[in-house]
């Protein structure tokens, strides 16, 4: 039987709003609310694989005693999202994501969470250690962890560390730890460019030493899945885009779920394109969730055959 998923999580709430134009500087601009949705990219990368079937548990630190802590909590467990690790402290501040969209367009300001780090005890390490997959940010991580040798810990004892790379990578220690951490990467292509810029060389040079697998995504141009000994690329679906937001945390959850149940890194590639594409046709990053049953005929009714 599979072990269980771990997400460490930033946890936010995706706010949106519909805006006339981008301003410049000085200028203002009228945003009319469109409503909010549970986000953060790794409580959506957790909310898709929990949805599909996976053992997911999720470990956060929220704001106690907060309506919108409770809500956020209750958004997970609907999706079936093992919630019974998070913690809670009452100077903890949730972070905020703020979507302003234009037509097609969209900027988003992401305000970061404030709170203390986990302390590591045997039941923590314990979390860790019986993970499959551990996944997060390596920034999630930095505030997360004093210390990172319980996931060195958990990776001897086979826990795969598997992280988003997105990041603008202006301090080289932060790429050279993701290198030494990680077991896999999802990540599009600017940031997987702006990492092989930071480390000075190829990323997939990484393969040959300690990674897996690195996925990197390109939009409507569709996915590359990158091993040791293969590399895989998939095209995207042509869908009427609603909102992008999150595809690429569908694409993870997805490709996460079908590595857990020991399918091989094309057909996760597949499905994973196919889950990404149908996340864009609903609003909210949280929104693209699909079961297993329901995403094998999304990908049959686009012509998509993966063998169950």
């Amino acid at each position: 039987m599979n072990k269980h998923i771990l997400m460490i999580a930033g946890s936010d709430i995706d706010s949106f709003y519909q805006i006339e134009a981008f301003p410049g500087a000085g200028d203002v601009t009228m945003a009319k609310p469109l409503g909010e949705k549970v986000g953060g990219c790794v409580l959506n990368v957790a909310a898709v694989s929990a949805s599909l079937g996976s053992d997911v548990k999720v470990l956060d630190y929220l704001k106690a005693e907060d309506e919108k802590t409770l809500w956020l909590v209750e958004e997970l467990k609907k999706k079936k999202v093992d919630v019974s690790n998070l913690q809670y402290g009452h100077d903890v501040v949730n972070g905020h994501c703020l979507i302003m969209q234009c037509l097609d367009e969209k900027c988003i300001f992401v305000i970061e969470p404030v709170r203390p780090f986990f302390k590591v005890d045997k039941k923590m390490q314990d979390l860790l250690d019986n993970s499959s997959f551990i996944y997060s940010l390596m920034y999630t991580l930095t505030l997360s962890f004093e210390q990172l040798d319980c996931l060195r810990q958990a990776k001897e004892k086979g826990a795969k560390l598997i992280f988003d790379g997105a990041s603008q990578y202006s301090k080289v220690e932060e790429a050279r730890m993701l290198a030494t951490l990680a077991d896999g990467l999802f990540l599009n292509k600017q940031s997987y460019q702006r990492l092989c810029n930071s480390l000075g060389y190829d990323g997939r040079e990484l393969l040959e030493n300690q990674m897996d697998f690195i996925c990197v995504t390109d939009g409507a141009n569709g996915a590359t899945c990158y091993t040791k000994d293969s590399e895989h690329c998939f095209k995207a679906l042509a869908v009427e885009v609603v909102d992008s937001t999150g595809a690429g945390d569908a694409f993870a959850g997805c490709f996460l779920h079908f590595l857990n149940k020991g399918y091989d890194y094309e057909s996760c590639l597949k499905l994973a394109t196919v889950n990404g594409g149908y996340a864009c046709t609903v609003r909210g990053g949280n929104s693209g969730t699909l079961s297993e049953q329901e995403l094998f005929e999304f990908a049959r009714k686009n012509n998509i055959e993966v063998e169950r």
